[in-house]
């Protein structure tokens, strides 16, 4: 087992967290990386860090359009037999990579992710979040709940290749990752191994704490679902989707409109979201539990 991975960290902003990143890849228990630092238009000197790993890491810097943008000059210049994403703030555990590379080697799978954590730097706490249920055909849970951060994602390069138009949607503000693992969905399914391999640091900014955000995030997915990228979508996920984007647009008019403050907006938003969420959450009870055991581990 000693197939090469293309790590592709994108990079704006933080850079004693970009170094955490980089070192918790090199302090892997697997040793054969490609690792692919993205200077997204940073306005921070990096110059330390570049120098520090010259002989380690590829540096490539572009101006500033977003990490998609980002990720996909990094899958467009790797060369690894498998593609591995790493938020320049967040970190793997040492054996992410060698447990990852071999469980999908050994059961033939195109894409998998691990369970991960949410941690909080300033006390080092780690709180695991469960994934245990998504794994196997998740085409249509990725349009309800699908745990799967990014930093937790490898995927086949050659199955990207295959692929040519399996990219991250640059013209998308949120939920671009969300986007391209439904459309990887469709064709394949995804393993699991149920185990937290990945701390996502929580900074008080991550965007899935903004009930605003979440409801800019559903608008950004309704609108790759109305121009047809997602086939056989049944009539429930594009209703609730729609029930989404009509509260969402409630919470812009409180906001732009009548100049509600955020503490106010964010309580009207969290509100407004339940409806449709406790929809998606008898959905997924709904769905057929039978799953293929290959894909978990």
């Amino acid at each position: 087992m000693n197939k090469l991975v293309s790590v592709i960290i994108p990079f704006y902003n933080g850079a004693n967290w970009l170094v955490e990143a980089i070192d918790s890849v090199l302090n892997q228990t697997y040793n054969n990386f490609e690792i692919i630092v993205i200077n997204d238009g940073s306005p921070e000197d990096i110059s330390f860090i570049t120098e520090k790993y010259a002989d380690k890491v590829i540096f490539i810097s572009k101006k500033n359009g977003g990490p998609a943008s980002a990720r996909n000059m990094g899958i467009e210049r790797c060369s690894g037999d498998y593609i591995a994403f790493l938020d320049s703030d967040d970190i793997w555990l040492p054996t992410k990579t060698e447990e990852q590379v071999s469980f999908m080697e050994k059961r033939d799978i195109m894409w998998s992710h691990t369970g991960y954590c949410n941690w909080y730097p300033e006390s080092d706490l780690c709180v695991s979040k469960s994934n245990k249920n998504d794994y196997g055909d998740v085409y249509i849970r990725s349009f309800l709940s699908l745990r799967a951060p990014t930093p937790a994602i490898m995927i086949k390069r050659d199955y990207m290749t295959k692929h040519g138009d399996l990219f991250f949607f640059e013209d998308m503000r949120f939920s671009e990752d969300s986007a391209l693992w439904s459309k990887i969905a469709i064709n394949y399914k995804l393993g699991l191994i149920n185990k937290c391999l990945v701390k996502v640091r929580q900074r008080g900014s991550n965007a899935d704490l903004f009930a605003t955000i979440r409801f800019q995030s559903k608008n950004s997915i309704y609108s790759k679902i109305e121009e047809g990228i997602y086939p056989n979508l049944p009539f429930l996920i594009k209703f609730i989707c729609k029930i989404y984007i009509f509260e969402g647009k409630i919470v812009e008019f409180l906001e732009k409109r009548l100049k509600l403050n955020n503490k106010t907006v964010e309580f009207i938003g969290k509100v407004l979201w339940s409806f449709p969420f406790v929809m998606e959450r008898i959905y997924l009870k709904t769905l057929n539990s039978k799953r293929d055991l290959r894909f978990i581990k």
